[in-house]
């Protein structure tokens, strides 16, 4: 990797600019920042981590601070180990505006960095590994999540998109033995979006399936089998909590969606109007861009008449065609399926797969002598325009400092989620000053302390149990501890969703949250996973500094007059060099 960026210090220079302007394009203005979408949510995410680190606390799962203190399990159900950097800057004291711009700047780098080692890995040149990475990253989808959605998850996701693509590929020509790859860019993606996870886990089952007989080998299989096996121990404390908490408990995910992917569908005729004049991302705007659908039609012609990447070709147009009221999305509307919310979030992998078609070139279009420099400069002027054009539509978004660093806990996304069905969230936003309900006939109650850690206070039920509802909306994994002679009962959820306990006796009660047995299994089997491909890595590099010409016997082959030492091992041959 050093090598790497010694070799390529100018591109990480270029990436590093084009990073910085992109965010600049919507948030230069002096004391103003263009706030939409879910940056309120993402930024109570980061401010969350940042209080819990502070406490010590250095893997939350139902986070204190939001909802004022009541509780909401973002971290559990939504992947934060990206966003540690960023709460790091918040706990030595940056403000939310530098460290939510960093952030941005950070995934652009990171999503154009990537790219250009998925287009080397495709052995494209330097100039079309970086034409590919320019594409991908420049992509209307991808801009108007960053600009209008500001959804952190889903670009964290992207990130990782074009290396799913890149080893796929590889898979298919035979080229396997670095299967680990495409296990780390599913865990990058598990570790940043699950259901980003979901669409690229779709988009490799087709792209196997299309490919049967390319794949329909046992050494592939056994490939693909480890890569998903990497994949699945390596992002077990991401997935088995969720899991834990989702059986035998309703959330208005499932019970009271806000979003029901039949309405979020279109026209085919709106889809590709709005996409040939490269529209500002609205709720009935969505669009994947000019170049992109330009692109895909004539590709879609060409690879269907010549018989070339009809595999990607097919994805593509199932992706474009599941956006629009073709797509018979209600028989799916109650399968897993549902889960993607929006169909048109498969933009992101049109958008990577069209990129690739351009730059892989089969019309040959970049023979031509200033092709590559007319595409990347309509390329910019289209994002200069859907720039400008989407702050000049939302002029009223422009937030001051001051107001986007007034950090408000309630927000936790307009779905609400991951909230247990049984919360009427607007009941719980009008009593924010979070009162212990309880019977005074049944038990006494003094000294409560009542903080966005933990509540406990001192009672005495005069021989009788009574039951006390905490402001705490419940989630597996709370705990209380008595001190004195008292006893309580596990918490468990009330009638609204609260956490609820019964006590008898008298004493002393704390209740917090605690880490489930389950959520401890699955950051063993995570960090476990970790330790043994760190001590992989490290052995490989071992080896790796045995020098060329060195020689080191590796081991004996008899012959007819002697034995003969075989020596000398040569770096980054496929077999060992034999004299």
């Amino acid at each position: 990797m050093n090598k790497l960026i010694k070799k390529n210090y100018f591109v990480l220079l270029l990436f590093v600019l084009i990073s910085v302007v992109l965010v600049a394009l919507i948030d230069w203005h002096v004391g103003y920042i263009f706030a939409t979408g879910d940056y309120h949510y993402h930024l109570d995410r980061i401010e969350t981590l940042a209080s819990s680190i502070e406490h010590f606390d250095f893997w939350p799962k139902v986070d204190g601070h939001f909802i004022g203190g009541y509780g909401y399990a973002s971290s559990l159900f939504y992947p934060d180990v990206f966003l540690y950097l960023p709460a790091l800057l918040r706990v030595v004291g940056v403000s939310p505006v530098v460290t939510y711009l960093f952030t941005l700047v950070l995934i652009n780098f990171a999503t154009l960095w990537i790219g250009y080692i998925a287009g080397k890995r495709l052995s494209f040149s330097t100039q079309r590994a970086l034409l590919f990475t320019l594409i991908y990253a420049l992509n209307p989808y991808r801009l108007q999540t960053l600009y209008s959605r500001q959804d952190l998850g889903e670009l964290l996701g992207m990130i990782f998109f074009p290396l799913v693509l890149s080893e796929l590929i590889n898979f298919k020509n035979g080229y396997f033995r670095q299967w680990y790859v495409l296990a780390i860019a599913m865990i990058g993606i598990g570790f940043s979006h699950t259901i980003s996870l979901f669409m690229m886990i779709i988009f490799a089952v087709l792209y196997v399936l299309l490919n049967i007989k390319s794949f329909w080998n046992k050494k592939k299989i056994i490939a693909l089998i480890k890569a998903a096996g990497l994949t699945i121990s390596a992002t077990a404390m991401i997935y088995l909590p969720i899991l834990e908490q989702m059986r035998g408990q309703k959330y208005a995910l499932t019970t009271d969606p806000l979003i029901n992917i039949t309405n979020q569908v279109f026209p085919i005729k709106n889809l590709v109007g709005n996409s040939l004049i490269n529209s500002v991302f609205h709720g009935d705007s969505v669009n994947i861009g000019t170049v992109i659908f330009v692109s895909l039609l004539v590709y879609s012609i060409y690879n269907f008449i010549n018989r070339k990447n009809v595999d990607l070709t097919v994805i593509a147009l199932i992706m474009f065609f599941s956006c629009t009221n073709i797509f018979p999305w209600k028989f799916l509307s109650h399968s897993i399926f549902a889960i993607i919310q929006f169909p048109w979030r498969f933009f992101s992998i049109i958008s990577l797969i069209v990129a690739y078609l351009l730059v892989n070139d089969d019309l040959h279009l970049f023979d031509r002598k200033y092709f590559s420099y007319a595409l990347i400069g309509m390329i910019a002027l289209l994002t200069l325009g859907l720039s400008q054009q989407t702050v000049a539509e939302s002029k009223d978004r422009l937030d001051s400092y001051s107001d986007f660093n007034t950090i408000d806990s309630y927000y936790i996304g307009a779905g609400h989620e991951y909230l247990p069905s049984q919360v009427d969230y607007y009941n719980i936003r009008h009593h924010k000053d979070r009162t212990i309900d309880y019977k005074r006939a049944d038990i006494s109650i003094q000294n409560a302390i009542i903080n966005r850690q933990y509540i406990a206070f001192n009672f005495d039920t005069h021989g009788k149990s009574a039951n006390i509802q905490l402001p705490l909306i419940y989630y597996k994994g709370y705990q209380s501890e008595i001190y004195g002679s008292g006893n309580s009962t596990v918490p468990r959820i009330s009638t609204s969703g609260l956490v609820e306990i019964k006590l008898t006796g008298s004493g002393m009660v704390k209740v917090q949250y605690e880490h489930t047995l389950i959520q401890k299994i699955g950051l063993f089997i995570s960090g476990v996973t970790a330790l043994l491909v760190l001590f992989k890595f490290l052995v490989k590099r071992r080896h790796e500094y045995i020098s060329v010409g060195d020689t080191v016997p590796v081991f004996v082959v008899p012959s007819e007059y002697d034995y003969i030492f075989v020596y000398k091992i040569v770096e980054g041959l496929e077999g060992i060099e034999t004299e």
